[in-house]
C-alpha cells in the first residue's frame, strides 16, 4: 500500500477558502491552526498507484479560486477605489466575465504547475507559490481588471447615451405610427411604412450631412433615421441573422422599449 502526502499552507485570511477545499473533496485531509497559518494535510491510500492527479485537480481549483474571488478583486480595489467609489463591485463584475473567457486555459496552466511540483515537494505555502511560480497570472490578473474598468466605462458611457435617447423619443411626437425594418444581408437596410411602400430616406440633408461628418456605419445611419422618423411602433425583420444583426436589434430595442417588435421568417 502506498501513501503521498501533500501538506499545503494558508493565512488566516484565506479561511473561506481553506473550509471550502476541505468540504468539497473526496481525498483525506486534516486541518490545523499553527501560528497564524491554516495547515491542511492531504493523503491518498491507493493499492495500485498514488492519485496524485485528484490532489492536483483540488488544489488547482483552491488556487483558481483563489484568484478570482481575492486576488483580483483586490486589485479592482486597490486600483480603482478613489476613481470609481461605489462602482467596485460593478467593475469586478467584468472582470469576472473577463476572467471566465480564459479560465480553462488558466485551470490547465495552473494544473500543470502543480503536478510538475508535487512530484517532487510535499509542502505549498498557497500564497508563495502564486506570487513567486505564478507570477505571469499575477499580470495577469491586473490586465483582466484594468480592461475591465476600460468596458464598464464604455458601457456606462453607452448607457448614459441611450438614456438620452429614449428621453428625445418621450418628448418628441410621432411622425409615422408604423415603420417595417428589414435588415438585409449585406447589414444594410430597408424601411417600409405600414401599407409595404418604400420609405427613402436618403433625402434627408441632416442625416446625410450626419453620416458624413461623424463617420456613421450602418447601424449608425438606422439608428439615426429612426430617431428622425419617430415612428410610434417598429417591426424588424432580421434576414442577415448573425451576431452584428442581433446587435443592432437589441441597440433598437434598448431605446425604443416595447415599441419594437421583432418579426421572424422562415
Amino acid at each position: 500500500m502506498t501513501t503521498k502526502n501533500i501538506h499545503l499552507s494558508l493565512s488566516e485570511q484565506d479561511k473561506m477558502y481553506a473550509l471550502r477545499f476541505l468540504n468539497n473533496s473526496n481525498l483525506n485531509k486534516e486541518l490545523r491552526h499553527n501560528d497564524g497559518l491554516i495547515e491542511i494535510k492531504i493523503s491518498e491510500t491507493n493499492k495500485e498507484n498514488i492519485d496524485i492527479e485528484s490532489m492536483t485537480e483540488e488544489i488547482t481549483i483552491l488556487i483558481l479560486n483563489i484568484m478570482k474571488y481575492k486576488l483580483l478583486k483586490e486589485y479592482i480595489w486597490k486600483q480603482y477605489h478613489e476613481t470609481y467609489l461605489n462602482e467596485e463591485e460593478k467593475i469586478y463584475t467584468y472582470s469576472l466575465e473577463l476572467f471566465k473567457t480564459k479560465e480553462c486555459f488558466i485551470k490547465d496552466s495552473i494544473r500543470n504547475k502543480i503536478n510538475n511540483y508535487i512530484l517532487t515537494n510535499d509542502y505549498i505555502n498557497i500564497e508563495g507559490f502564486v506570487n513567486f511560480r505564478m507570477k505571469e497570472f499575477m499580470r495577469y490578473i491586473s490586465t483582466i481588471g484594468d480592461i475591465a474598468v476600460e468596458e464598464y466605462i464604455i458601457k456606462k458611457d453607452q448607457d448614459e447615451f441611450i438614456n438620452v435617447l429614449k428621453y428625445f423619443i418621450e418628448i418628441q411626437e410621432e411622425k409615422i405610427d408604423l415603420l417595417k425594418v428589414h435588415i438585409l444581408k449585406d447589414n444594410s437596410f430597408i424601411l417600409y411604412d405600414k401599407h409595404g411602400n418604400k420609405i427613402d430616406n436618403i433625402d434627408n440633408e441632416e442625416i446625410i450631412n450626419m453620416v458624413i461628418q461623424e463617420n456613421l456605419n450602418y447601424e449608425d445611419y438606422l439608428i439615426s433615421t429612426l430617431l428622425t422618423l419617430c415612428p410610434g411602433k417598429i417591426e424588424i425583420l432580421d434576414t442577415l441573422k448573425n451576431n452584428s444583426s442581433k446587435e443592432i436589434v437589441q441597440t433598437i430595442k434598448s431605446i425604443f422599449g416595447n415599441k419594437v417588435n421583432l418579426i421572424y421568417q422562415n
